[in-house]
């Protein structure tokens, strides 16, 4: 940068606006310059101070506090930073991170105290900056970005780049309710844009923000800009993006950029530019990476079309894996974007709704509870969450809660659900559970209960073909360990998490025997949020024990005790029998158990089961519609969640950092 440019920099800047133009000029040649990558610390928290900057592009980010970190401003060109503790002589008193590529002019502590510490008028301009970021601090103000930048990139010779740029673009536009510019690049030969106008990277730097603004061109209703990449180094790239950003400023609150992979610096700039990368790989294991958890935000895309993409348990919310898809249209376009619209449990459009929601930070996880036949309110929760557009995203269960959560994950809708207990929900149905065993430690085999409660699971065996992530959870009966399921067949750990103890046998798993999970974790929300929701809502169905409410074995126990000569000793005629006492017992700590797991939740529902009892099974409709009553009370809450969110999320702030920082709401009443 030339000193005529310096001079000219800082004659547009606030604090230099009483300076002549010779004051400027025996400044500027002080000023060196400096240009910092996205994501680089520029000054840290408690260091000694000993530059003053000046931001000329960019933008920077300023946190506080080392424990729980807080976004207190941002800073953008025109802005300065550093002056507190030169003028002190003191620590950096805040953490300054480069949120997307800067450059600053730097001035050091002897030319500062020089030019700057001892001018009046520099003096009073801090005073008032000083003012205001202490009021803005107070008022929980924070400078909101004006857009959020999604990079789509891809190693070369994968496929999916396209479509998932294409996908983004439009779920963001239907979660966010925002407009979102899909910005494409092409190479410099064949180069065209039917009713627009092409941009090079050199143009994004170089025109005026209107004449970028009217080379966008608008398709189908959706805004779209081609952007001409040659062989620029990336550091051109880079900075052609972030100049294309800039002067887009807030005419599009989310910019989604489908990077090529030719030329190579195209997909090594991803992390630079945008503010969340989408990376398509071939492997990824279960689970978030640890190192994308800061700006810029990265989401691990596995395409199984893809040749040597390993398929892997979906078990978190991320990685997010796009499993082959035969109802997908084989051309790119309004084919494809319109058939994962209309079928939004078909195998390519549940993970690709889910990317989008938590870009947004609004992926909802459900933890729906234990408690047998209780469980089967569920249903009606999730029949509700359907009817008013509430998504799930990802879920976890408990005992007769895992057979229905795993029913969601493998892509069985309410509607089907609802059919499936219809049909099997009759007193000769449960009866049929009753597979009594000699030699084992369990009254009932439990196989009979698996197989009635299969075709909620439809023809998904594995954990590696589920539709949505999915974890189930049972007690190692050896170590009292919670044990979350998350790969092998599904049945057999909903099996594990199911089996009562002295009711059902145990369950082999490796090293482990497994029973219940609900005698550790009767409503698994932790769960929920460890596998990755950002809106976590937790279900209790187990209610407290009610006084007179008996089932049918009670009453035909009762009734053959009559004829036990041996009952009318000691007085115990009038006491329950066992398996009242042992149920019960179990009913009482579960419910109060799950009340207290529920705490993490940011929703909790709580069905009003109390007139019925574990082993009604047969009484589906009724527990069903008790569960769609209770959800239908909590909805309003829930999407007042999800509106805060969203807002969150056009208005700049970054999903990741809000949901570390987050605590769970309190249960609903």
């Amino acid at each position: 940068m030339d000193l005529e440019t310096k001079v000219d920099l800082l004659a547009n800047t606030p604090l230099f606006s009483s300076f002549s133009r010779r004051e400027l000029y025996d400044v500027a040649k002080l000023f060196s310059e400096r240009t910092y990558p996205k994501g680089t610390t520029i000054f840290r928290e408690g260091e000694e101070g000993e530059t003053f900057c000046v931001v000329v592009s960019g933008e920077l980010e300023v946190w506080g506090g080392d424990d729980e970190p807080r976004l207190l401003n941002r800073l953008g060109p025109g802005e300065v930073l550093g002056e507190m503790a030169l003028l002190s002589e003191g620590k950096r008193t805040a953490t300054v991170k480069a949120d997307r590529v800067t450059e600053l002019l730097e001035l050091d502590r002897v030319s500062f105290n020089r030019f700057l510490a001892t001018n009046a008028k520099v003096l009073q301009y801090f005073s008032t900056l000083l003012a205001r970021r202490l009021a803005a601090a107070h008022r929980g103000g924070v400078h909101r970005r004006p857009n959020t930048v999604v990079a789509v990139s891809a190693l070369p010779g994968l496929k999916g780049k396209s479509l998932i740029t294409e996908a983004l673009g439009s779920f963001l536009r239907e979660y966010a309710n925002a407009e979102v510019l899909m910005v494409r690049t092409a190479p410099v030969s064949g180069s065209t844009a039917s009713g627009g106008t092409l941009l090079s990277l050199a143009d994004c730097e170089r025109l005026p923000a209107d004449h970028i603004r009217s080379a966008v061109r608008t398709e189908a209703g959706a805004p779209e800009l081609t952007v001409v990449v040659g062989h620029e180094p990336l550091a051109d790239v880079v900075r052609g993006f972030d100049a294309l950003v800039a002067k887009l400023d807030a005419t599009f609150p989310f910019v989604v950029i489908d990077l090529g992979t030719r030329p190579a610096s195209l997909a090594e700039c991803a992390r630079q530019v945008g503010d969340i990368s989408v990376e398509i790989v071939q492997h990824a294991d279960p689970g978030e990476d640890p190192s994308a958890r800061r700006s810029p935000r990265v989401y691990r895309v596995v395409n199984l079309v893809n040749p040597g993409s390993t398929a892997i348990p979906i078990s978190h919310c991320e990685p997010f894996v796009i499993p082959e898809d035969a109802g997908l249209p084989s051309e790119l376009g309004r084919a494809q974007i319109g058939y994962l619209r209309a079928n939004p449990r078909s195998p390519a459009s549940a993970p690709l709704r889910r990317l989008a929601r938590k870009i947004l930070g609004m992926s909802v996880g459900v933890a729906m509870g234990g408690g047998a036949a209780f469980g089967i309110g569920h249903v009606g929760v999730l029949k509700v969450f359907e009817d008013n557009d509430i998504p799930v995203d990802l879920v976890s269960g408990t005992s007769m809660g895992s057979i229905i959560a795993a029913g969601c994950a493998c892509g069985i809708s309410p509607r089907e659900m609802l059919e499936i207990a219809a049909r099997i929900g009759n007193k000769t149905t449960t009866l049929s559970a009753l597979d009594f065993t000699l030699g084992r430690p369990g009254l009932l085999a439990g196989n009979r209960l698996v197989a009635i409660f299969a075709p909620m699971l439809g023809a998904i065996e594995r954990f590696e073909d589920l539709r949505l992530p999915l974890q189930v959870v049972a007690t190692d009966l050896e170590t009292g360990e919670r044990i979350a399921i998350g790969e092998g067949p599904i049945i057999r750990g909903c099996r594990a998490s199911c089996s009562v103890p002295l009711i059902w046998v145990p369950v082999r798993r490796g090293d482990r025997v497994l029973v219940d999970g609900a005698l550790v974790d009767p409503v698994p929300a932790e769960i929920v949020r460890q596998m990755g929701a950002d809106l976590c809502i937790a279900v209790n169905a187990v209610p407290p024990v009610q006084k007179g409410v008996t089932n049918a074995l009670t009453r035909m126990w009762r009734r053959v005790n009559t004829l036990n000569p041996l009952s009318y000793v000691g007085g115990s005629r009038d006491l329950p029998n066992t398996m009242d006492v042992f149920m019960n017992t179990i009913q009482i700590l579960q419910h109060e158990l799950g009340k207290f797991k529920a705490i993490s939740a940011d929703v909790t529902i709580t069905p009003n089961l109390t007139e019925y009892t574990w082993i009604e099974f047969y009484k589906t409709e009724g527990l069903i519609e008790r569960g769609a009553e209770a959800a239908e009370k909590a909805v309003p809450q829930i999407k007042r969640l999800l509106a805060e969110r969203r807002a969150q999320a056009v208005a700049g702030a970054d999903p990741s950092w809000m949901n570390e920082n987050s605590v769970g709401g309190a249960p609903d009443k």
